[in-house]
């Protein structure tokens, strides 16, 4: 039997290394994430009683860039009050959702993303989720970000859907665009 010396296998390890890691999603070196976070306190205007009731939000806007593939996501985590402890309707469904938006910074809206939130706040739970992300190829001459804007539709407040802006994600690097 013909063994090979040491010195000879450790490339061949490395290379097999390298293909399992690439089949396992690991991002390739070259990988661009730009990410922000801002939160935000919302005050629910459909109640006055004795108890606190403004919500906590924060949103994680973040746009990656692997080659010519641009992914934007984000991260959305509330923390509830004391006053909603109990599961219920606060919020309308037909127009309390999240939207995440693919941005150009020239101006214009590239692509946009809208997933319902009601049913998850209306249990009465913190929790958080991570809306579907998208990838798309751009021309290099655009520099994109992601944007994200919450609708909330408080239940019992006689108004329409609240907008809430958030701080969008940092654009990519110029060197990459």
């Amino acid at each position: 039997m013909h063994r090979t010396p040491p010195t000879r296998r450790l490339p061949v390890v490395l290379v097999a290394a390298s293909v399992i890691a690439g089949t396992a999603g690991i991002s390739p070196a070259h990988a661009a994430e730009r990410c922000k976070v801002s939160s935000k306190t919302i005050d629910n205007p459909a109640y006055s009683g004795p108890w606190p009731d403004n919500w906590d939000f924060t949103v994680k806007a973040c746009v990656t860039e692997s080659g010519a593939n641009i992914r934007h996501w984000a991260t959305i985590t509330w923390d509830l009050p004391e006053a909603s402890t109990h599961q219920g309707t606060i919020f309308h469904t037909t127009g309390t959702n999240a939207e995440v938006t693919a941005m150009i910074t020239e101006g214009g809206i590239a692509v946009t993303r809208r997933t319902d939130l009601a049913q998850r706040l209306n249990k009465a739970k913190d929790g958080s989720i991570t809306p579907a992300s998208y990838s798309s190829h751009w021309p290099h001459r655009h520099r994109l970000f992601t944007d994200v804007i919450l609708f909330l539709d408080w239940k019992g407040d006689g108004k329409g859907p609240q907008k809430i802006h958030f701080d969008p994600s940092p654009t990519l690097p110029g060197s990459a665009r």
